[in-house]
């Protein structure tokens, strides 16, 4: 069987599942960062580990790529997935999928310098696919990837998030 058979027919029983067993397509997921000396950082998840380290200029050793690497990888590589999915599911046919980002950024923000945001102020994204389907359908496809992408809908939107401090133990 091929790849894209594959993904098709693996997302067809999952979808199969959770229309009858809504309870199983609900997961949690829980990392942890560690800063030990220095700005570098260990990311662990599931058994898989990876290092995080900030730029010389701002204090890091760049030992590793810097968080928001790994966030615009986040979201472009779950873009170009979920495409891909889409299309799996759709019986289209995709060549390639290759998913852009560019963003806008005042560094003066991470550091907490006043007058400066430290999100980026402006992030764009540019989708190239390669595919012997008509244009309309490859658009129509994108937008309906776009409203179920978990990782471009958490660039876009605004979501709760809540915080919890233990200081020496003590959650405060």
């Amino acid at each position: 069987m091929d790849k894209n058979t594959h993904a098709r027919e693996a997302q067809l029983r999952a979808i199969s599942i959770y229309e009858k067993r809504p309870e199983r397509a609900q997961v949690l997921n829980r990392g942890t960062a560690e800063v030990l000396e220095g700005l570098g950082c260990i990311y662990e998840q599931d058994g898989q580990r990876l290092s995080v380290d900030m730029p010389k200029a701002i204090g890091g050793s760049e030992e590793a790529p810097p968080p928001g690497y790994f966030g615009r990888a986040a979201v472009c590589s779950c873009l170009a997935i979920g495409i891909k999915m889409t299309a799996a599911r759709e019986n289209l046919q995709l060549d390639a999928v290759r998913v852009g980002i560019e963003q806008d950024w005042d560094n003066r923000g991470v550091l907490a310098m006043e007058g400066a945001s430290p999100v980026p102020s402006d992030t764009r994204i540019a989708i190239d696919i390669a595919s012997s389907e008509a244009e309309e359908k490859i658009r129509s496809l994108v937008a309906r990837a776009l409203v179920s992408d978990p990782w471009f809908l958490a660039f876009r939107d605004a979501q709760p998030v809540t915080s919890k401090l233990s200081v020496n133990g003590m959650v405060a």
